[in-house]
């Protein structure tokens, strides 16, 4: 006898709604059933099921619990506006109680590894695509491995053809060779012998660090004579323009496989070769590899102008995501020009991007998406943002979840157009009245070294309240997405309560919290900022507990707690106290418990 399961699904399903009324329960499992039909005892098996159970039962209060295990996704999870049709539909996806659950856009490594040599094992993964298969993390037990790199090495000056044509921060300088000459962003002079053992540059990839961003690029060519590496694609600015001297690390080259626990993969073949510990075989272990760039996409539609709305994520852990590659913040007039006069560039390689990494992706994105959340959810082992709230999202919440270990930042708000308001763009494109509350953000910028821990980019009405961000190589919550004083869509937001320490721990010219640009009705209240100090090789200006940027303006800063800043506790560009409504904040140089505790004993606060 023939079955047909989608029949008996929609006829279960219908039985089940007219059994709980307003309410369903559906059950997914990782377990082979025969005949599924999101029951406890005949669980679904993949999430299409699930989708099709929501829009059957369309105006429910659907209730999607996942039985423990890793669900590995081999595309996208998309929920769309056609998920939630009626106002009424209320999805919540959580895990069974007592057992974990994780999203995954990984994949496990099923290969073998055979020894090569000592403690060197090598794999070589099936299928093998290098244009679309290359990775840059690797995990064993759902922790990080090392990619095998240099020493932190150091430039000594911008490439010898180009060394008059621009001075330090000489912006007019930069923007015309960027249009014509964008050879000087591929390269600069090295310390003398810096690179002398470096030989296998077929994989590998060299990280630069300016003041406020860092790219990513892969080598065209090593001058060892003259002590000059060239790169196939541009840095955002060229070696000088902050200072000769900034730091740089070679990685994934099988020169510097020399320590347990590190690897490198060859990008051509897919094949990995990993560094074991003394006795150790890394087949009796669990390695993944990512391989997706976004995890769940929550996008309404925009030609009708509807949300998804009212679903809710709790209780889960999401993990393992791409690095993105290929990126930068060039437009293609000016890629098109240079690749003309410089025939060897390669927009597909390396990363190079503005201010706060914000082309680097994310694993959760929102757009036309409303009333939707994660609560009490875990990020970790992400090469991307953990989550982005884009355009035409309101009323969103993310709360009381932790992210870390992640490549790029914690969380953004807003969509990356830089300036002020523009016919274009109209009021409601801006995300208005999404919540960040409780969440703890740390280890951010593992990869993206310029990301930030929460980002308000041309959103308003935004709550971000009793959030612990910490351990970051840049600043920890930035706002604003403009350089003057003119009108933006950055509007209205409350930052308040929030816990701010150990940021900055790499790059410069940042702070516990940035602004950029005209911000009215917002609030900065009740935050502490503590323990900020500066990298002895980080370039450019200092950084602070608050970096009030170019055109900071038409906010209050109230009643918050700043101190053990290395530098100087509050900063302005281009702006200045006129512009900015302060009441009474505390800016201290001693230890945040002796602060508290004079707090609560009354006694005075410089």
């Amino acid at each position: 006898m023939i079955f047909n399961y989608s029949i008996l699904i929609s006829i279960s399903l219908f039985c089940n709604t007219l059994a709980a009324k307003d309410s369903l329960q559906i059950y997914m499992s990782k377990m082979v059933v025969s005949r599924p039909d999101g029951s406890k005892k005949f669980p679904f098996t993949s999430f299409k099921q699930v989708q099709k159970a929501i829009r059957v039962n369309a105006g429910s209060k659907i209730t999607v619990i996942l039985r423990g295990g890793v669900y590995e996704l081999s595309e996208t999870l998309i929920f769309t506006d056609e998920d939630t049709s009626l106002p009424s539909t209320e999805v919540e996806i959580t895990s069974y109680p007592g057992e974990k659950v994780t999203i995954s856009g990984g994949r496990k490594i099923k290969e073998q590894w055979i020894k090569q040599r000592s403690n060197i094992w090598k794999l070589k993964l099936k299928g093998y695509n290098p244009g679309k298969d290359y990775f840059r993390t690797l995990y064993v037990d759902n922790q990080p491995l090392t990619r095998a790199s240099s020493d932190t090495l150091f430039s000594t000056g911008p490439l010898p053809q180009y060394a008059k044509s621009f001075k330090k921060y000489d912006f007019k300088a930069i923007e015309k060779l960027r249009k014509d000459s964008l050879d000087a962003f591929c390269g600069f002079k090295y310390v003398s012998k810096a690179l002398n053992s470096l030989y296998d540059i077929s994989s590998a990839e060299v990280i630069v660090y300016n003041s406020w961003e860092a790219s990513w690029h892969t080598i065209r060519d090593i001058d060892k004579k003259n002590s000059i590496i060239t790169f196939n694609n541009p840095a955002t600015y060229p070696v000088g323009f902050f200072a000769p001297r900034l730091r740089f690390r070679v990685e994934n080259s099988l020169d510097f496989l020399k320590h347990a626990g590190e690897w490198v993969l060859a990008s051509a073949s897919g094949e990995i070769y990993y560094h074991a510990y003394p006795g150790q075989n890394p087949n009796d272990y669990e390695f993944t590899i990512p391989n997706l760039d976004t995890l769940i996409l929550l996008k309404g539609n925009e030609q009708k102008k509807r949300h998804v709305q009212n679903i809710s994520f709790s209780n889960l852990n999401f993990s393992y995501t791409s690095a993105a590659w290929g990126k930068s913040n060039l437009k293609e007039d000016v890629k098109a020009f240079n690749s003309i006069k410089f025939p060897y560039l390669d927009f597909s390689q390396g990363f190079s991007s503005a201010q706060a990494a914000l082309d680097c992706g994310e694993a959760i994105l929102f757009e036309w998406a409303k009333n939707c959340t994660f609560t009490n959810c875990n990020f970790s082992n992400l090469g991307n943002y953990a989550i982005r709230i884009g355009k035409y999202s309101n009323d969103n919440i993310i709360s009381d979840s932790q992210i870390s270990n992640i490549g790029g930042g914690g969380i953004i708000i807003g969509f990356n157009v830089s300036g002020g308001k523009r016919k274009s763009i109209p009021d409601k494109m801006s995300p208005s009245g999404n919540k960040i509350l409780r969440c703890q953000i740390s280890k951010c910028g593992q990869i993206f070294p310029a990301s930030v821990g929460i980002g308000i980019m041309q959103a308003n009405n935004s709550l971000i309240k009793h959030n612990t961000v910490f351990d970051l190589p840049y600043t920890g919550i930035s706002v604003g997405w403009s350089y003057s004083f003119a009108d933006t869509y950055t509007i209205n937001n409350l930052i308040e309560y929030n816990t701010i320490y150990s940021v900055m721990k790499i790059l410069a010219d940042g702070g516990g919290i940035y602004t950029l640009g005209k911000q009215t009705g917002s609030v900065f209240r009740g935050n502490h900022i503590r323990d900020i100090f500066r990298s002895p090789n980080a370039v450019g200006s200092t950084n602070n507990g608050f970096f009030f940027d170019e055109g900071s303006s038409d906010f209050r800063v109230d009643s918050n707690i700043v101190l053990n800043i290395q530098n100087k506790d509050i900063r302005f560009n281009k702006t200045d106290t006129t512009r900015i409504k302060f009441g009474p904040n505390h800016f201290e140089k001693s230890s945040f418990n002796d602060t508290l505790l004079k707090l609560k004993l009354g006694s005075p606060i410089r």
